[in-house]
């Protein structure tokens, strides 16, 4: 299969991608583009097998536009492998540049979010720049100019563009789950993590349902609800459950349910 990731293998997604392929036979090829929006597009369309897109942070929780599109009635997508790994982000200058000296800083979203804090408390006099596009491109913008731009990247970045680690680790240790999502659904016949996405409204159909896969060898991990906008007390959730049983067995209990299905069933591999 091939799997969609963001800028090149030294990106954080692109690090994700290879972590994902190492630990999952599924996927024969890494291709990269050059934004975020091109890589699920990539998926959705099938221009390839499957992208590699964060579904939570710990920093900020779920990732709102992946969860909107696992909700989303079409096309239907799926999880099929997922890998949780450090953001690890640094600070890139140009050699012989001081801190003192960097006057603009950017990256991708995700990397700024997470070293925001670091970076307000540590160069409050500089200007933060979040690029459409990814880190590879925030790192080159750093090697033209006068030296008074840095970046915030991976230290494999640094090397790569021969730049310097101004600063190591100003993420605070976070860390980042990522999904390679896919319009295959590709299911384990036993997995140990299943996800499934429905709407829910003002009853006890989401409790039974819990209650059911609960008996059915698998417990409720994480609930993200994203509102229908149709009513209060209603909401389109992606439930993340942990445990073992059959694909089987839960087909069985999803069937049950209205507006409810499958939309993961793999076994995690670490």
């Amino acid at each position: 299969m091939k799997l969609a990731a963001l800028g090149g293998p030294h990106t954080f997604n692109g690090k994700a991608a290879t972590l994902l392929r190492q630990r999952y036979d599924l996927f024969d090829e890494i291709v990269y583009l050059p934004t975020s929006e091109a890589v699920m597009t990539a998926a959705v369309e099938g221009e390839v097998d499957a992208a590699c897109a964060p579904e939570q942070m710990s920093l900020n929780g779920f990732h709102p536009g992946m969860i909107s599109k696992m909700v989303a009635p079409e096309p239907r997508l799926y999880v099929i492998a997922e890998a949780a790994r450090p953001y690890g982000c640094s600070l890139l200058g140009k050699p012989g540049t001081d801190i003192e000296q960097i006057r603009s800083i950017s990256g991708h979203n995700g990397s700024i979010a997470h070293s925001r804090k670091w970076l307000e408390a540590n160069l409050p006099w500089a200007e933060i720049h979040v690029v459409d596009t990814h880190s590879d491109v925030a790192a080159r913008e750093v090697l033209r100019s006068d030296g008074s731009r840095a970046s915030v990247g991976d230290a494999e970045l640094a090397r790569q563009y021969g730049l310097v680690e101004l600063a190591a680790e100003i993420d605070g240790g976070a860390a980042v789950n990522y999904w390679a999502v896919s319009r295959q659904a590709v299911f384990a016949e036993r997995p140990d993590r299943v996800v499934v996405v429905g709407r829910f409204g003002n009853d006890r159909s989401l409790s039974t349902l819990i209650e059911v896969l609960s008996g059915g060898g698998y417990r409720i991990v994480t609930a993200c609800p994203h509102a229908s906008g149709r009513a209060i007390y209603e909401y389109d959730y992606v439930l993340r459950f942990a445990g073992t049983g059959t694909l089987g067995d839960v087909e069985k209990i999803v069937s049950g349910f209205d507006s409810v299905r499958i939309a993961g069933a793999w076994n995690l591999r670490e």
